[in-house]
């Protein structure tokens, strides 16, 4: 069973990163001289996949566990540590596509959206693809709490 597992996280990890890869190529650049060019052909590539995506970050929740409990750090600090993270990278990314906009509004006669042909690599990139990690890291300790309470209280209460 646990071969079956890792065969799963790697088959959807690769198919994940794959997905972010095209979506992040096919993204076409912003050409103030012709700003009517451009589509939506790398959502295609999420669009697709998304539940293969949804299943690779539901199971990094059972591998961030296993790391976890083979580390055995203060689940505190990780969680603050993943938090913060998570809040940077987000931050960030909202930073750039709102900024992203203000720059490419004035070259366009109607309200063009956050999610455009132009912006599709600031939504799926290495940040976000992290931010949904830290997500997982942070759902990890959930399902830990949520299985096993009383077993994990007594763990800490040894230690």
């Amino acid at each position: 069973m646990k071969i079956l597992f890792w065969i799963g996280v790697i088959v959807s990890g690769v198919i994940t990163i794959a997905a972010f890869a095209m979506a992040n190529f096919l993204t076409a650049p912003f050409n103030p001289a012709n700003p009517n060019v451009g589509s939506n052909a790398a959502l295609f590539f999420i669009a697709f996949p998304f539940l293969i995506i949804l299943y690779f970050f539901f199971k990094m929740m059972f591998v961030f566990e296993k790391i976890h409990e083979s580390l055995r750090l203060n689940f505190d600090i990780l969680k603050t540590i993943y938090l913060l993270t998570f809040v940077f990278f987000i931050s960030f990314t909202v930073y750039r596509i709102i900024q992203f906009k203000q720059k490419i509004q004035p070259h366009f006669e109607y309200e063009i959206g956050y999610l455009n042909p132009y912006s599709n690599n600031l939504f799926f990139n290495v940040w976000t693809f992290s931010a949904c990690l830290c997500i997982s890291a942070l759902g990890s300790f959930y399902l830990k709490f949520r299985l096993n309470p009383v077993e994990i209280n007594n763990k800490e209460a040894e230690n």
